[in-house]
């Protein structure tokens, strides 16, 4: 199939920022796309409106350009290769290329195909030591496939008739996975409000959010369960001092409610960790994210090194009342989520202060040995949700690969559509 590069079929142009500290830039009625648009749109093809518009005057400013409507945008910062087409004229920032037609004698869709099987030959190509970024020479030189008009409606016509099939089955799973999320979370909320034992005598909570918990169980505020609650620092120098190895320094992207994930991890050198002893993480300490996007994700530190934390993450060290791991269930049940969102405060409701989380109602069995029990239950639940979970995503991996297949199949010819 014959070949040509992009700049011959599209005007190939980015865009750039008007400045963020000018209130009449913004919230104008011009469309202004970054990375995080289209970051968000999953399998959808088309994007009609960007998060953030621009007024006249930061059009001006940011001497910004306009792409005609039902052209490709695609990211050319990490992550490169993210696309759709824009329904409407459309500016953007310079994280991002507008790619415009230049003729009508092709179909913008085939090379929104195109493009989506691209993305590892165009990542490849990006040139960065901070984050991989395209340039518009590598763009406008890259290699595309030009078959005949009626060809590329065939191609279209006969892909947008099987990615639909598979789409619709990928929503299904992904909505089971929702459903499989659902219920367990409702699982562990009956476990550490209502306990295991169906036929118990019941009292009432006092509190109408709560309702009624078993005759033989507390109700506290976590200040009495706890010997600590607090939070760390960002060293000083912030993220000049982290290190490759050292002491492990946790943030809010580490903590997650299944774990903690140690992926783009970081370290502090041990002097400072050991300046730093009111943040110094302990095996058995809580860590609540309290700031931020994440806030209210929670997990238990049970690593075998030494870690400390920074000021987006709350140690919870709790007393010989109640055992860490059912605090953990409790905090990520729907009634701990519950009070996390009812106990934010700031502008955007994105923090959550020491006094309130220390004034967190808890309700647990006095028994330490009923605790356990429950939370050998919940270990069994929960993992043979995360088992059939794991098995939903193994099949929508496979039908995305499906699709990847199917498309390239297609761009190239590999298969009849007749």
């Amino acid at each position: 199939m014959k070949k040509i590069a992009v700049k011959y079929l599209f005007n190939i142009f980015s865009g750039s920022t008007p400045e963020s500290g000018q209130a009449f830039f913004w919230d104008g009625e011009n469309n202004w796309f970054t990375p995080d648009d289209l970051g968000k749109i999953g399998n959808n093809i088309y994007i009609d409106e960007s998060k953030r518009k621009v007024t006249e005057e930061g059009i001006e400013n940011a001497n910004l350009r306009f792409s005609n409507p039902f052209s490709i945008i695609i990211t050319k910062r990490a992550p490169i290769g993210n696309l759709a087409i824009v329904t409407k004229t459309s500016s953007c920032n310079q994280g991002c290329f507008l790619l415009e037609q230049k003729s009508n004698f092709i179909n913008i869709k085939f090379y929104y195909y195109f493009f989506l099987i691209q993305k590892n030959e165009l990542n490849a190509l990006g040139r960065g030591s901070t984050f991989l970024e395209l340039n518009a020479d590598e763009m406008r030189g890259y290699k595309i496939p030009l078959p005949s008009l009626e060809q590329q409606h065939k191609i279209v016509d006969y892909l947008d008739r099987e990615i639909a099939k598979i789409d619709a089955l990928i929503e299904k799973k992904t909505r089971l996975i929702e459903l499989l999320d659902e219920k367990k979370k409702a699982v562990i909320n009956q476990a550490v409000t209502k306990g295991l034992n169906p036929k118990v005598a019941m009292k009432d909570s006092g509190i109408e959010w709560l309702g009624e918990i078993p005759v033989h169980w507390n109700i506290e505020r976590l200040k009495f369960l706890t010997n600590k609650v607090g939070s760390g620092v960002t060293p000083l120098g912030g993220a000049n001092i982290y290190t490759d190895e050292g002491i492990l320094f946790l943030r809010s992207q580490n903590i997650y409610n299944d774990g903690l994930k140690l992926i783009d991890e970081t370290y502090i050198p041990e002097e400072i960790h050991n300046e730093m002893k009111s943040s110094q993480v302990m095996k058995g300490d809580l860590l609540l994210n309290i700031t931020g996007g994440s806030i209210g994700r929670c997990f238990y530190y049970d690593l075998d090194i030494e870690a400390n934390i920074n000021q987006h993450v709350c140690i919870i060290r709790v007393n010989d009342k109640i055992l860490y791991r059912y605090l953990h269930f409790l905090f990520i049940s729907i009634v701990g989520q519950y009070q996390i969102d009812l106990l934010q405060y700031g502008g955007g409701r994105e923090a959550i202060s020491f006094e309130n989380i220390k004034n967190f109602v808890i309700t647990f069995p006095k028994s330490i040995e009923e605790q356990k029990i429950i939370i050998n239950f919940l270990d069994t639940e929960c993992s043979r949700f995360d088992k059939i979970k794991d098995k939903v995503k193994s099949a929508i991996d496979l039908l995305k690969e499906k699709r990847t297949t199917i498309i390239s199949a297609a761009i190239n010819s590999e298969i009849n559509l007749d």
